[in-house]
């Protein structure tokens, strides 16, 4: 009965050891395959914006590439830090574009420098989790995963001040 019971624990022990080595070899292999996917479905947001765009419906085009900023921790892929730069990037030219479009030039952007700061000091967040993770330093990553929480709500803050001043400028010169 002791015999059995021993033999059940370090089963059970081994199983757990077997199914942990499982899950981390799937997601060292995999992982980065999610975030890029989930970069993708992004990427369309903001080809919806473009669409809109063309269309002619700048508001419906601001919506959409509000919503197509990747703002998600990037964790598995290093790789994909440079591409989601320039990506976002690209997204506050858009914005621009519009701003410089509904405001006839006019337009007084205060919250468009604060977006691409945050967006730069975002980039320098992730690239200090990639250190911290290769020199297995647990305690800075979970740091790191707080500053990561904590810039993604200024940068959607800052983002959404930035739609806001974007329409305030487009009634300002409708309105003379």
């Amino acid at each position: 009965m002791v015999l059995g019971s021993v033999f059940c624990v370090a089963a059970v022990a081994i199983g757990v050891y077997i199914v942990r080595l499982l899950a981390a070899a799937f997601s060292q292999s995999f992982g980065g395959v999610f975030e890029r996917a989930a970069f993708q479905r992004c990427g369309t947001r903001c080809a919806r914006g473009d669409e809109l765009l063309e269309k002619g419906d700048h508001v419906g085009a601001m919506q959409a590439f509000a919503d197509a900023f990747f703002l998600r921790p990037v964790r598995r892929d290093p790789d994909l830090l440079s591409d989601v730069a320039n990506y976002n990037t690209g997204l506050l030219s858009r914005l621009l574009t519009i701003a410089d479009e509904l405001g006839k030039g006019r337009a007084r952007l205060l919250s468009l420098a604060r977006t691409d700061r945050l967006l730069s000091e975002r980039l320098g967040i992730q690239l200090d989790y990639f250190r911290a993770s290769k020199r297995e330093d647990y305690e800075k990553l979970r740091e790191i995963e707080r500053r990561l929480r904590e810039n993604q709500t200024q940068v959607r803050t800052a983002i959404t001040r930035l739609i806001e001043e974007i329409r305030s400028s487009e009634e300002k010169v409708m309105y003379h």
